[in-house]
């Protein structure tokens, strides 16, 4: 079950790709989905391979508009490389940053 809360733990920071409030698009929420990761994660290579999972929800965001206006898409990253880079800097260390928090709050067997 563990592997499928996972699963939700990437999908948390689409909600806020549409969202106006720019804290919770690129900070509160893939915090937020990088804690529910990494408490169900079981092992510490699953958080380790936390950057590379943020990369999937990076990724489907970038997909969708491109699907839905790929004009604008490339003349906004022409225009703001900056705000586009720092936009995925900020999802990948805050998502990564959630995911270390959950494996430490994560209760330990002993």
């Amino acid at each position: 079950m563990s592997r499928w809360v996972r699963y939700i733990g990437l999908l948390i920071p689409l909600l806020g790709a549409a969202s106006p409030w720019h804290v919770l698009n690129a900070a509160l929420l893939p915090f937020i989905g990088g804690v529910v990761y990494g408490y169900f994660t079981e092992r510490r290579r699953g958080v380790v391979l936390a950057p590379l999972a943020a990369l999937i929800p990076i990724g489907l965001v970038l997909v969708y508009y491109a699907a839905v206006d790929v004009a604008r898409l490339t003349r906004f990253f022409s225009i703001f490389p900056l705000f586009v880079g720092l936009w995925a800097v900020f999802w990948l260390l805050f998502f990564t940053v959630g995911a270390v928090a959950g494996h430490l709050l994560r209760p330990r067997n002993r």
